[in-house]
């Protein structure tokens, strides 16, 4: 199974949001240098990536609910052909979603929620993040290869949260376009 990381950017975190500085983290965005995001297959079920994003600051920061994400091709200089998934709907509550210093968030990413065999688009090889799409800008894409075989159709994202378990639950309920 595919497992690649991102060139790291910044400090260190440990699993999910929570913690005493929730408060500080609604209103501090996370910073792109004390990011590392890496993305790993899940054995158990292939069509999905686990999207880790550790904050290695000293302080908690903020993540918008989900990653910006899309799917393309790694060859292409364009990326306005990239397919972008589902993300669940009717979002409320907290204004971010808070990761804790030493701390790691969870969103996880179904390539192929139907299970079919029907491929998309050729060439499309590579899975494009942003950790926080609210409030980072698109030069801290990074891009991973989604591995051989990789098939691509109709893909869910779901939001952060603070296990795999948990996000993957939450990219069940995907039923939105990621804008």
């Amino acid at each position: 199974m595919p497992t690649a990381d991102a060139p790291p950017t910044g400090a260190v975190a440990a699993p999910g949001g929570g913690g005493v500085d929730d408060a500080y983290a609604y209103t501090h965005p996370c910073d792109a240098k004390d990011l590392t995001m890496r993305v790993t297959a899940r054995p158990e079920a292939p069509s999905q990536r686990v999207i880790e994003v550790r904050n290695q600051g000293a302080r908690s920061c903020g993540l918008s609910y989900f990653p910006l994400v899309s799917v393309g091709d790694s060859h292409a200089a364009d990326r306005s052909k990239d397919i972008r998934p589902l993300v669940p709907g009717g979002l409320g509550g907290p204004p971010a979603y808070p990761v804790g210093a030493g701390r790691t968030a969870f969103a996880v990413i179904d390539l192929n929620p139907g299970g079919g065999s029907a491929a998309t688009a050729a060439g499309v090889d590579q899975l494009n993040v942003v950790a926080d799409g609210d409030h980072m800008p698109t030069a801290e894409t990074r891009n991973f290869p989604l591995g051989p075989g990789a098939k691509v159709r109709a893909p869910e994202l779901g939001l952060y949260r603070a296990t795999v378990a948990d996000a993957v639950a939450s990219a069940a309920t995907a039923d939105q376009q990621q804008e």
